[in-house]
């Protein structure tokens, strides 16, 4: 009676790409028919798929389907362990087996004997002992990430936008590190993601992977530990990283703490087009202010700004007079002398800003001292990782703070203009909005006024978040 087979192999990890590996498998597998006088009628692979990961395996499947139908009287595999690294998965083999007289045979261990007790234990301990080896490799291969981790070494995979790795050691890619730290220093400036991934697309700026940039995948670059040297290991800084780095921690630190801001407000569609959506306030009902367009009869289609809410009484007025007048008052603001100190004073009133920046050159100090011990072999490695996590950790707290006692990015670029009316009225809107917010609480009342086609200007209250 002519046996009817299939042969199946499997290889977890194709690091070549090439399928040798199957392809040794198969070759195996048809030697050993042709010494059994079997009748190979398929031959089945699952390439680069684990059998211990519990990914599906579209041609295991397909055999297991096979099987069922009755047409197959035998298996052929190089070895148990290229059919099953799974309990559930043999149990669910050997009942298929069983029930059609299916025969099993393997070129590295022989026969697979299911028809039998003792064929069975045979093969449930075949694969728990395939089973334990892949749990130990899984384990040995995440404590060598680990240990590379805590390194700062590449961990494999796609590599990062802004760097290569050559032989191994990663090495800044430009432009694309200059384009990581240019979109870094827009985000501290006050820019949006959204303008951002605007100039991006316009300039034709790809992700490494050939796709256009959206907010979500440049927020997960800006905010990676890595931009700034450091290390990372499942969400926390564990050292410094083999990575060059792209930004400084200080503006690394900077763009983390603006993009986790859970107040900060996300807009993934509305270009802003006017200078208040969403900053100034309704002066009836506190709501923030939106823009609209209405048609006149001689002015055309114009923009105004309106309340949310939209309730009769609310303010109602003309987006470009508002921000004109808003400008002016930015303007006069930025150009008082005391406007830096100002707002440090405002922003921080209790913080001895020297005091820190002293704590923080003691640790720098520290560190330094701790690699040089661990260097003359006085502390172990595992010692040096805990002062280092513990300054580190320390430092992390020190720039919150001192980060909180400056002015805003955009606001410093102003102050630092020698024409402080030419860098407003050539800033684009993102920065010229984010100087607003910094500076003032503007709220937008109904107009007193009728008729007379004048605008009101004392409708408009200004605030301005610093003392004179």
């Amino acid at each position: 009676m002519t046996t009817n087979a299939i042969i199946y192999a499997r290889i977890s990890r194709d690091r070549s790409g090439a399928g040798l590996g199957i392809e040794r498998q198969l070759e195996d597998c048809r030697e050993l028919a042709r010494t059994l006088g079997w009748t190979v009628v398929a031959e089945m692979s699952d390439n680069d798929i684990s059998a211990y990961s519990g990914k599906r395996r579209p041609d295991y499947e397909q055999m297991l389907t096979e099987l069922e139908s009755g047409r197959v009287q035998g298996v052929l595999a190089w070895h148990t362990d290229r059919l099953h690294r799974s309990p559930a998965e043999l149990e669910r083999y050997i009942n298929l087996t069983e029930k059609h007289g299916v025969i099993t045979q393997t070129v590295r261990a022989g026969q697979l004997d299911l028809s039998t007790p003792s064929g069975r234990m045979v093969a449930r301990m075949l694969g728990a002992v395939a089973r334990q080896e892949s749990e130990h490799k899984a384990d040995r291969v995440q404590r060598a990430m680990h240990q590379n981790a805590r390194a700062g070494k590449f961990l494999g995979g796609t590599v990062p936008f802004g760097w290569s790795v050559t032989d191994g050691v990663p090495v800044r890619s430009e432009p694309e590190a200059a384009e990581v730290r240019k979109a870094t220093r827009a985000v501290i400036a006050g820019r949006s993601l959204g303008s951002v991934v605007r100039d991006f697309k316009e300039r034709g700026v790809k992700t490494r992977h050939g796709q256009d940039w959206t907010h979500t995948t440049l927020r997960q670059v800006l905010v990676r530990p890595r931009n700034a040297g450091l290390a990372e290991w499942h969400g926390e800084i564990i050292g410094e990283s083999q990575f060059p780095s792209l930004v400084s921690r200080d503006e690394w630190e900077a763009v983390k703490r603006i993009l986790s801001d859970p107040s900060r407000r996300v807009s993934q569609s509305n270009r802003a087009k006017y200078l208040l959506p969403g900053l100034a306030l309704c002066g009836v009902c506190g709501d923030r202010i939106k823009t609209s367009s209405v048609t006149g009869r001689a002015n055309g289609t114009n923009a105004i700004y309106r309340c949310r809410s939209g309730g009769k009484g609310h303010p109602f007025r003309t987006a470009v007079h508002v921000d004109a007048a808003v400008s002016e008052v930015m303007i006069a603001l930025l150009s008082r002398p005391d406007t830096a100190s100002a707002l440090a004073a405002a922003s921080a009133p209790d913080v001895d800003v020297a005091a820190l920046h002293a704590e923080d050159q003691t640790l720098r100090a520290r560190l330094a001292e701790a690699a040089e011990t661990f260097a003359d072999g006085a502390i172990t490695g595992e010692q040096l990782n805990i002062i280092t996590e513990r300054i580190q950790a320390r430092q992390r707290e020190l720039s919150v703070v001192l980060a909180s006692t400056r002015p805003s990015p955009a606001v410093e670029s102003m102050l630092s203009a020698a024409d402080i009316r030419a860098a407003w009225e050539s800033a684009d809107l993102e920065t010229r909005r984010a100087v607003v917010d910094a500076l003032a609480v503007v709220t937008i009342h109904p107009s007193t006024r009728r008729g007379g086609g004048k605008f009101d200007y004392d409708s408009i209250k200004i605030e301005p978040k610093i003392s004179r």
